[in-house]
């Protein structure tokens, strides 16, 4: 009775903890939603050792545009079990290919003098949509407790290797505040009316030059399995913090997943990812997935 109250507790502490991760967020009600839909395929190559392939593809932007489309493989084995089978270590090694959209968007630039701290509005630039190609190397390892039939318990910890290719980008330039003969950027001043030419669009490339990115994500988990019914449920926090830069991430996940029968499963769940790099949008993700062993 008691373990089951230490299970219950467990669970619930990783249900508020996401609860409280994605209603902390003062930007809560505007961020980004998108769905993410997958197929994974499972299989037993030996004693111990599994392979798992997935492909996936995640909208954006109000689930309105593509944000990625990715196809991935993982091997896991096993090094070690109990004799009950109540505890194993099992040692992981993933890689994935992304092909991800990089959405366009406007920002207003401004001029400043030296005697003002306010800049002037004199354009904008609008950085236009492409498409920047990555791929993952996943190593890692992960722990699990089954207590009895009903709970388990996860903690996955992986390195990830992020490798972007070069892309290319452009940005198109609107220039309204116009050039006087010493070829300086004017305000719309009267005085300087007769010196007004057509407003100016232009655009700019800029040569992404291929990086190199590496996470260390902490995952914990936990799955209650409903008894006479065929439906697990899970609920999972997972932390991810730049090795060699300074950015991080959590994911805070909880679903279900509907079993219909051994070698058939439907997974649903909703997401929330936030994030403190000003270039990535934070944002809710339902999710569904169908997974098979073959």
């Amino acid at each position: 009775m008691i373990k089951n109250y230490l299970y219950k507790y467990i669970f619930s502490f990783v249900v508020l903890g996401a609860i409280q991760g994605i209603t902390s967020n003062p930007l809560f009600a505007q961020d980004d939603f998108g769905y993410d839909l997958s197929v994974a395929g499972e299989t037993k190559l030996a004693k111990g050792l599994k392979i798992e392939v997935e492909a996936s593809m995640r909208t954006q932007d109000d689930a309105k545009k593509i944000d990625r489309y990715v196809v991935g493989a993982e091997l896991s084995y096993r090094l070690f079990q109990t004799n009950d089978k109540k505890f194993d270590i099992k040692a992981n090694a993933g890689f994935e290919y992304l092909w991800q959209n990089k959405l366009g968007k406007t920002t207003d630039d401004y001029i400043f003098y030296d005697d003002e701290e306010e800049g002037k509005l004199w354009g904008s630039t609008t950085t236009k949509k492409y498409w920047r190609n990555r791929f993952r190397i996943n190593p890692g390892f992960s722990l699990s407790y089954t207590p009895n039939k009903r709970w388990s318990f996860g903690l996955k910890e992986t390195v990830q290797y992020n490798h972007y290719n070069k892309a290319t980008r452009e940005n198109l330039l609107y220039r309204p505040y116009l050039i006087n003969d010493d070829d300086e950027w004017i305000t719309k001043e009267p005085e300087y009316e007769e010196m007004y030419k057509e407003p100016i669009y232009y655009t700019t490339t800029k040569e992404l030059k291929s990086k190199d990115r590496v996470v260390l994500r902490s995952k914990l988990s936990a799955t209650y399995d409903i008894k006479n019914f065929p439906i697990d449920i899970f609920a999972s926090v997972e932390y991810g913090c730049g090795l060699n830069y300074t950015k991080n991430k959590w994911k805070y996940t909880a679903g279900y997943d509907y079993k219909i029968n051994k070698s058939n499963k439907v997974s649903v769940y909703y997401r929330y990812n936030r994030e403190n790099d000003e270039l990535d949008t934070n944002g809710h993700i339902i999710g569904l997935g169908y997974k098979f062993k073959f």
